[in-house]
């Protein structure tokens, strides 16, 4: 029991300094069975994100809505390093450049941020303050998970689309059918836990991650680390605008 817990705390460390910058001091060399297991808490990394901006949502409930959704917001691109967002931007500039695949993955590696890329930034920006200013925090939590098991979901049915390795690479290698099924039901447990009616938004965000999938995936023959960052942006707003509308 205690090396299952010790491996656990391990793999959870690997996964926080990967995807957040709450500061670990730890002594670990990381290896597969770490990468293995740290997938399967995936969506613990979104509870802990989200229990952080439940507690902001909750301390800021005196100024107006939209000042609190900004704090919000900064909180959100510290705590994830914008990891994500920088997935978004690398994607919307490959996939709507209208090139073919080789371009589209050319266009994707490219450290500059092109138009395409500047605008999903800015449209994601402005959707996260007015989500998270008409949304319950409860909602807002569930949210930071949402995003992790749509990662999970869109990583366990693609192949990786680049010939180098990459972290990307890896995560779609280690993730099968068990770590998604864990990840969705997990976070539909969370969401009927706090609102039974989430269970719509968690539903429906799902199918929409699928087919965002399965787009991708014909547009560039697989997925890659930034697609998956670009589906669990679009998965998050996709949750908050549904229950928005739901609720």
């Amino acid at each position: 029991m205690r090396k299952i817990i010790a491996q656990t705390m391990k793999s959870m460390a690997m996964m926080m300094l990967f995807f957040t910058r709450i500061p670990i001091k730890h002594h670990y060399q990381f290896d597969d069975q770490d990468y293995q297991l740290g997938i399967l808490l995936f969506p613990l990394i979104g509870l802990l994100i989200g229990i952080g901006l439940l507690i902001l949502k909750k301390a800021t409930f005196f100024v107006n809505p939209y000042i609190s959704a900004i704090i919000l917001v900064f909180f959100y691109v510290w705590i994830t390093g914008g990891i994500h967002i920088d997935g978004l931007s690398d994607t919307s500039d490959g996939i709507f450049s209208g090139q073919d695949q080789t371009k589209m993955l050319d266009i994707m590696k490219d450290s500059r941020v092109g138009s395409f890329g500047a605008l999903s930034i800015s449209l994601l920006i402005v959707s996260y303050v007015v989500l998270f200013a008409v949304n319950p925090g409860g909602t807002i939590l569930v949210m930071a998970i949402m995003g992790k098991a749509s990662v999970l979901g869109a990583a366990s049915i693609s192949a990786y689309a680049k010939d180098e390795a990459g972290l990307g690479a890896a995560f779609i290698k280690y993730c099968t059918d068990r770590e998604r099924n864990i990840g969705f039901a997990f976070t539909a447990v969370l969401a009927l836990i706090v609102n039974y009616r989430l269970i719509v938004p968690v539903v429906a965000t799902f199918i929409l991650t699928g087919l965002i999938t399965k787009s991708v995936i014909k547009k560039i023959g697989g997925m890659t680390g930034d697609t998956l960052g670009f589906v669990h942006e679009i998965s998050q707003i996709a949750f908050l605008l549904i229950s928005s509308l739901v609720l």
